[in-house]
């Protein structure tokens, strides 16, 4: 009885020291200033200034200006096989105190009417070093994908799209249809794509943290809204 006891304090001391550990991130001392950046990538079939970071700390600079190539690469290597591809509006979203936010607007045009419209995005947390993913967000991966797309369901009507059919599989409770976002001050912007029409254009939204309050990790709102 004494042993399970222990057991439990053990448990219990152990789940506040990481809880504290998380939230004492926001606490922490700014890391050396970053500035926004990009490179001009030409080619006979694509045209792209790829925005990139300068200056901060190596680790963090390295990844998201590796990761933002990397989610450029696949289409560079379409127009390999002479689709033409070009970028608009990219650009280095955010420079916060602990996250970097980047996003790639891509036009690939392959002979029809209008050229396709895709956006990426990357989000390196500068304290790490690493990319910040869905699955790095939340505590229970299925919760926080189920809050998503109730709060992308609410808010579509807000958006262009108004009353206009849409897709609503585009916002079912899966990685694929939340997995371009960005870490903004004022919340979680999402990029959901041309789910009704070509004509109403790439749809965003942006979530509040504090609609995602109880599916975030502990500590973490405080890191993204920075």
């Amino acid at each position: 009885m004494r042993k399970t006891a222990a057991a439990v304090l053990a448990s219990v001391l152990f789940a506040v020291l990481t809880a504290c550990g998380s939230a004492d991130r926001a606490d922490t001392p700014a890391a050396p200033a970053f500035t926004a950046a990009s490179i001009r990538l030409e080619g006979p079939w694509y045209s792209f200034d790829l925005p990139q970071v300068a200056g901060g700390t190596e680790k963090a600079r390295t990844d998201f200006n590796e990761g933002m190539r990397a989610e450029l690469d696949p289409y560079l290597r379409a127009a390999a096989q002479n689709q033409r591809v070009k970028g608009f509006n990219s650009e280095v979203a955010h420079i916060g105190r602990h996250v970097l936010s980047g996003v790639l607007g891509i036009e690939v045009s392959d002979g029809y009417l209008h050229p396709t419209t895709f956006k990426r995005t990357h989000v390196t947390d500068i304290d790490t070093g690493k990319a910040l993913t869905l699955p790095d967000l939340f505590t229970d991966l299925r919760q926080g994908l189920d809050r998503l797309s109730a709060q992308a369901q609410a808010q579509i009507p807000k958006t262009r799209v108004g009353t206009n059919p849409y897709d609503t599989q585009r916002i079912a409770p899966a990685v694929e249809n939340f997995k371009d976002w960005l870490a903004m001050p004022d919340g979680m912007r999402v990029y959901l794509g041309e789910i009704a029409s070509h004509a109403l254009g790439y749809i965003d939204i942006t979530i509040p943290w504090s609609e995602l309050d109880g599916v975030l990790e502990p500590g973490l709102r405080a890191v993204v809204s920075s």
